[in-house]
């Protein structure tokens, strides 16, 4: 118990001096490391205290909660310490100023709008050249995750006795998006690879070239739910109001996939075996994720609990399920602090890019 409640204060501070690090190139000297870390550790520690002295005047005693509640705490401590490394950096850090910061936001909103034309063509075109010689033509994007979802139900359902409702539509649904999910993944690590003609002769923003992929794998996902659609009619899914909140879910779920993905791309630039690594990581995410079950229902409390609401892709998969086939709305304050986790995952991946990718000719 003492360990847990010096960790929401301990991994947050650490993280921070991570990040302090990570923006001023890795220049920070072991002294002014030492003096950053006891300043984060008061600042954060100060901020702990008042939130829990808050949330202790409301009746609630977070030091005797459970422990996925603790964790969120963490986790939010963490984005909070993304926050407060931005602010200590530009009063002390020459190298960081507010100049930097805006030129930062400007170039990206800049580049989105000039270049999203282009993610958009690049993308129609992956497409047709995905069944340009295929006799189905695009009838294979429903072919194929429909015929998995047989596969999947007839093992899951029948073999194990699996007794989630709807359990057809359960399966087709999270596998839309750990589709959309597993893709992105294993193609970010290669990206800039296999576009090495691009890179080498034009300029473009390299998250764009992920962008474009993952607007591939959306339309493919878009399509696989239309087939959800046509199922929860077949077996009389009802449906409530609830349903619109799948509209704030896959927002967070994109944007994690996103940052996730930018980070993933610029280490995949010098690690060669980084793909092999992220297969076999994703191999194992599979089983973790409720794909073909109930994470929180099926594994024993409190891990299943642990393992839906701390895997960013779990939690959105049973999130969606939750409003779409059972009229449950999501656990906003879980979604809230992945959209959170998911802005800095996004803000530190295309921050990255752009302070390497001129490297990137030179590596590929």
């Amino acid at each position: 118990m003492l360990i847990l409640n010096s960790a929401m204060v301990l991994v947050p501070t650490l993280f921070a001096l991570f990040v302090h690090n990570y923006i001023c190139h890795g220049k920070v000297s072991p002294v002014r490391k030492l003096f950053f870390f006891l300043l984060y550790g008061v600042v954060i520690g100060v901020l702990m205290y008042a939130i829990v002295w808050l949330w202790g005047s409301c009746g609630v005693d977070i030091l005797q909660k459970s422990l996925s509640q603790k964790i969120t705490v963490i986790i939010f401590g963490c984005v909070l310490a993304f926050g407060l490394v931005f602010v200590v950096c530009l009063a002390v850090e020459q190298d960081v100023t507010m100049q930097k910061l805006q030129h930062y936001l400007l170039r990206f909103r800049t580049d989105v709008q000039k270049y999203f034309e282009y993610a958009v063509r690049s993308a129609r075109a992956d497409l047709r050249s995905e069944v340009a010689n295929a006799y189905l033509d695009w009838l294979w994007w429903l072919i194929e995750p429909f015929c998995m979802m047989l596969i999947y139900a007839l093992i899951f359902g029948v073999v194990f006795k699996a007794s989630e409702p709807y359990f057809p539509v359960f399966i087709f649904s999270g596998l839309a998006m750990w589709s959309f999910f597993s893709r992105g993944m294993n193609v970010s690590v290669n990206i800039v690879r296999n576009n090495k003609g691009i890179i080498c002769n034009i300029y473009l923003p390299k998250f764009i070239l992920y962008f474009a992929r993952m607007l591939v794998n959306g339309f493919k996902m878009l399509v696989s739910f239309g087939i959800v659609i046509v199922m929860m009619v077949v077996f009389r899914v009802p449906i409530s109001r609830n349903v619109l909140y799948i509209v704030p879910i896959m927002a967070v779920f994109f944007l994690f996939t996103f940052g996730l993905g930018s980070i993933l791309m610029h280490f995949g630039v010098y690690v060669n075996d980084l793909s092999y690594i992220v297969g076999i990581l994703l191999s194992m995410l599979m089983y973790f994720t409720g794909i073909f079950y109930s994470v929180g229902k099926r594994i024993p409390a409190p891990f299943g609990v642990l393992l839906e609401q701390f895997n960013p892709v779990a939690y959105c998969i049973a999130s969606m399920r939750n409003a779409v086939l059972y009229c449950e709305p999501p656990q906003i304050d879980l979604l809230l602090m992945w959209a959170l986790v998911s802005l800095v995952l996004s803000a530190l991946g295309v921050y990255t890019i752009y302070r390497n990718e001129n490297a990137y000719v030179k590596v590929i």
